[in-house]
């Protein structure tokens, strides 16, 4: 898989913004609703066989419920909240050859769309 070439065409077709960070690891800035966005990461192994997903949502320091954080996981197919690195964040982990295009795709929007709610109900705020 071509992680950085897909997500630089992605970026073109949505109106986002593409960085790349190295060969493994590459940034678009996600354009949402009433003109917010959302920084997603896309990160693939060594081996390339393992491609994470991930926006953060908040400092991990916030005030976090993780009771209702828990449980809205539950309400998602492709993501999860974590923490990592000193933020919460919504991430999804596929194996290269268990996902295409499309549903790489709808796992971005999935992300982005959950961390930018979650990123406003936390701080009120349009942070990441």
């Amino acid at each position: 898989m071509q992680l950085n070439e897909f997500m630089q065409s992605y970026a073109d077709e949505i109106k986002g913004h593409f960085s790349e960070y190295d060969d493994k690891r590459s940034v678009i800035i996600v354009p949402l609703k009433d003109e917010r966005q959302q920084t997603v990461i896309a990160e693939i192994s060594d081996n390339k066989e393992v491609v994470n997903i991930s926006s953060k949502v908040c400092d991990e320091d916030e005030n976090l419920d993780i009771v209702e954080l828990l449980r809205e996981n539950h309400n998602h197919k492709f993501c999860k909240f974590a923490i990592a690195n000193g933020f919460l964040k919504v991430e999804s982990t596929f194996k290269t050859k268990n996902i295409d295009e499309d549903l790489l795709k709808k796992v971005i929007v999935d992300i982005a769309n959950l961390a930018d709610i979650w990123e406003f109900k936390i701080t009120g705020k349009d942070v990441f």
